[in-house]
């Protein structure tokens, strides 16, 4: 194993999981995590922030009947229930020191 210091300093984990249709636990996909996902990663290139500021698709955060749901780092932070109206105050926490 090599470990080494992430070129960036600030992550956000947005959860996409996608379950099966009909499975009875609600999943993120269905409500949204991919494209709540795209958008703060355009807003993240949009001001040239895309080295600093890293924006991931995550598997299942565990907090599926909240969702979406978003883990920050190094914050360790849960957000839970994100809408798109949220994002702009997601962006600026993220740009908070």
């Amino acid at each position: 194993m090599r470990k080494f210091r992430a070129p960036f300093r600030k992550a956000i984990f947005i959860c996409t999981q996608k379950r099966p249709d009909g499975h009875p636990v609600p999943c993120c996909a269905n409500r949204g995590g991919m494209a709540l996902r795209q958008e703060l990663r355009e807003m993240v290139k949009n001001e040239e922030l895309d080295m600093e500021l890293k924006v991931f698709t995550s598997g299942c955060l565990g907090a599926c009947e909240h969702g979406p749901v978003a883990v920050r780092y190094p914050e360790k932070e849960y957000l839970l229930g994100i809408t798109k109206d949220d994002l702009p105050e997601i962006m600026d926490e993220l740009l908070e020191d």
